[in-house]
């Protein structure tokens, strides 16, 4: 029986974050490796903006850990889930702490996240065979490195998507890798507390969002690829879903929501 201590680890962020514990960090590891999850908290919950459902956020439970892992959120420090204001209580104490940040991609005509519908996509609209693509992904990559330089993950990370969008599936949504991208991200996450990644088999359908299959993404959180973003990034795997009307409906469905005055 090991009687060593656990390192104990708290986990604060997005839902791209919790999968680590629950899928990619499992129970055989953290016996391996002697680590004990004493949390994995989703940021939204103790967000104002998102109603804020679970209330006020302890911050005691930061105090019973040797680890965090927090996703960079840029709330502003008077939001109780500000991950600048966890980290800025955490700063006289032994706390290690480990910065991640939130996988967007934004390069489909219309994105939206757990705030709704970027109002900026409906109002800049100028039609599907009108976009460039081209300067969309150079503008994703650039954003994705600079928040991926701003967190302590290898800027190899970036390096993979910019490489890879067109050879395999990594999204099905602006901000839902696939395990094929999900297992890069906490390749890095888990190399910062000792573990090597590659010296483990997971069984999970690589273009799955974590264990959530493409029905489910279909109820709200996928997006299609179009015809013009086939072609002008040169899309390279064959299992890619297209659908142009898809955008056209859901523009013409919402567009009055966000007409200028």
């Amino acid at each position: 029986m090991n009687t060593k201590i656990s390192t104990k680890i708290g986990f604060f962020g997005s839902c791209q974050l919790h999968l680590c514990d629950k899928i990619f960090l499992n129970e055989q590891m953290l016996e391996t490796y002697n680590y004990d999850v004493v949390f994995s908290l989703g940021f939204y919950l103790y967000d104002p903006n998102f109603g804020a459902p679970n209330g006020k956020l302890d911050y005691t439970i930061f105090n019973d850990i040797d680890i965090l892992i927090i996703e960079i959120n840029y709330l502003p420090l008077d939001n109780q889930a500000s991950s600048k204001r966890i980290i800025n209580y955490l700063k006289d104490t032994s706390v290690k702490i480990i910065k991640t940040f939130l996988i967007k991609f934004p390069i489909y005509p219309i994105n939206w996240s757990g705030y709704g519908d970027l109002e900026k996509d409906y109002l800049n609209w100028c039609g599907l065979d009108n976009i460039n693509y081209k300067e969309r992904f150079k503008m994703c990559i650039e954003k994705m490195r600079k928040s991926n330089i701003e967190s302590d993950l290898s800027t190899e990370l970036t390096d993979f998507v910019e490489n890879n969008f067109n050879k395999h599936l990594l999204f099905t949504h602006s901000m839902h890798p696939t395990n094929i991208l999900l297992y890069q991200l906490y390749k890095y996450i888990l190399q910062n507390i000792g573990i090597d990644i590659n010296n483990h088999k997971y069984n999970l359908n690589p273009y799955f969002f974590g264990s959530l299959n493409f029905n489910h993404m279909k109820s709200g959180w996928y997006q299609p690829f179009t015809i013009k973003m086939v072609k002008d990034l040169n899309i390279q795997f064959t299992n890619v879903i297209i659908n142009d009307q898809f955008y056209i409906d859901r523009y013409n469905k919402n567009k009055s929501a966000f007409s200028k005055v």
